[in-house]
């Protein structure tokens, strides 16, 4: 059954949000059309998406921002229904909201770029986001709101057939340091041992001192444990591997250094790979391309995945500039200081450039959290329950729960071994809400 869909004027922006609701999330296979004969001629299921009702079909009132192609400040009504929070209402259609300039409001980022007081560094603030300031930041609205029309839709059109998505899940580990002793040179070891004894911290020497005598494995080598977890239950995930050159905020072991070419041989032998470009990347893009040479030297093969470190990127030139580089798939979209659905949607989507005003073919990944954000906010038991609630809302709207760990956050050092329990259990919860489907 193929739709039609009226438009007083195609869009690059129609078609893009269009593709994302109908074709990737309702499989709905569909076509526009801006002759009114032809609409009214139809004899099958059809849908209206313009400033007036034309007669007894399903009708969206639409607003101008998908008309529109300049980026200003928008003027729009925040409402609520069904108890969830709405953007663009009207009590003139059949939904009671524009959700195709509200799912597109927030999937491209609109908000982003505009002007904005940027943090400390140089990130777009949740706390500015709309989503913090009307408190649906831990809500996946974006897919709420497509379940809400496609029920409404299909109640006008009941022989349309949707297919939903399905709930999925990827475990995602950033390596930005991937061992705390080991792969140093004697040099650098040298100079740390130093360094502790001056300050008189003594903890750290006697695992450094275990570990140089190789009595004692790596306290963050928690590789071995991942891998028994991921084959064992069949888990998705990837590793982001940061191989920058070292600054303040990049502090990896040298990309040059065996421990690190052993590292992504055994980690890739069963788990997907990618890059983690560096801190300065989203300022510097020539970065992007040969810290992800880089990878795909030591793991000879081609790198198609990335997260920026830091989650730091600027819309829309850190997109365009992997895209360029060869990346196909981005995990970055996440805020660094609070969990939650940035873009609105938890399912993956295609980043559409605003100021070139077309889609990409750039996937971005959503993260659901990064447990630095939880460590900073809540006590691990605490942690635990939000990081249960949103898998809860992931699952509610057959979403992707990707979250985002660090190696040494799950060591079982004494500083972080109640948040590696935060993660086992939270993968015992993800194969629960797995085998429960």
């Amino acid at each position: 059954m193929m739709l039609l869909i009226y438009l007083p004027e195609f869009s690059a922006r129609s078609e893009y949000v269009f593709n994302l609701i109908f074709k990737y999330e309702s499989g709905i296979k569909y076509h526009v059309t801006t002759d009114l004969t032809e609409f009214q001629n139809y004899s099958d299921e059809k849908m209206n998406y313009s400033s007036s009702r034309i007669g007894n079909e399903f009708f969206i009132k639409s607003s101008s921002l998908l008309f529109e192609k300049e980026i200003t400040k928008q003027e729009f009504k925040v409402g609520q229904k069904d108890q969830i929070t709405i953007l663009f209402p009207n009590n003139e259609d059949d939904l009671g909201f524009d959700i195709f300039s509200a799912v597109f409001y927030l999937v491209s980022r609109y908000e982003e770029y505009l002007p904005f007081t940027a943090d400390e560094f140089g990130r777009f603030k949740a706390e500015d986001s709309l989503a913090f300031k009307n408190n649906f930041l831990h809500l996946p609205v974006v897919n709420i709101w497509i379940k809400i029309f496609q029920e409404a839709l299909q109640n006008k059109n009941p022989s349309l057939k949707i297919i939903p998505t399905s709930f999925e899940t990827i475990l995602t580990y950033d390596i930005d340091v991937a061992y705390k002793y080991s792969g140093r040179s004697f040099g650098r070891t040298i100079g740390s041992v130093a360094k502790d004894l001056l300050s008189f911290n003594f903890k750290n020497f006697p695992e450094r001192i275990q570990n140089l005598s190789k009595s004692k494995k790596d306290v963050w080598d928690i590789y071995n444990n991942l891998k028994i977890a991921i084959l064992k239950n069949e888990l998705k995930s990837v590793f982001f591997f940061l191989l920058s050159d070292k600054t303040r905020h990049d502090r990896n072991l040298n990309y040059e250094n065996q421990a690190m070419r052993n590292l992504v041989n055994k980690i890739q032998g069963f788990s997907e790979i990618g890059i983690h470009p560096s801190f300065y990347s989203s300022i510097f893009p020539e970065k992007i391309v040969i810290e992800k040479e880089r990878l795909e030297n030591l793991s000879a093969k081609q790198i198609t995945k990335s997260r920026q470190h830091y989650l730091k990127f600027i819309l829309p030139d850190t997109y365009n500039s992997l895209f360029a580089a060869g990346i196909t798939e981005d995990y970055s979209m996440g805020f660094s200081k609070m969990p939650g659905f940035r873009a609105g949607t938890c399912k993956p989507f295609y980043f559409y450039d605003l100021k070139k005003e077309k889609a990409t073919g750039l996937k971005i990944f959503p993260i659901t959290f990064m447990e630095g954000t939880l460590m900073n906010q809540l006590k691990p038991e605490d942690a635990l329950q939000k990081v249960f609630e949103l898998l809860k809302e992931v699952k509610s709207v057959g979403g992707n729960f990707i979250p985002l760990w660090h190696n040494h956050t799950i060591s079982e050092t004494k500083k972080y071994i109640a948040w590696k329990n935060v993660h086992d259990k939270m993968i015992q919860e993800i194969l629960f809400t797995l085998n429960a489907l």
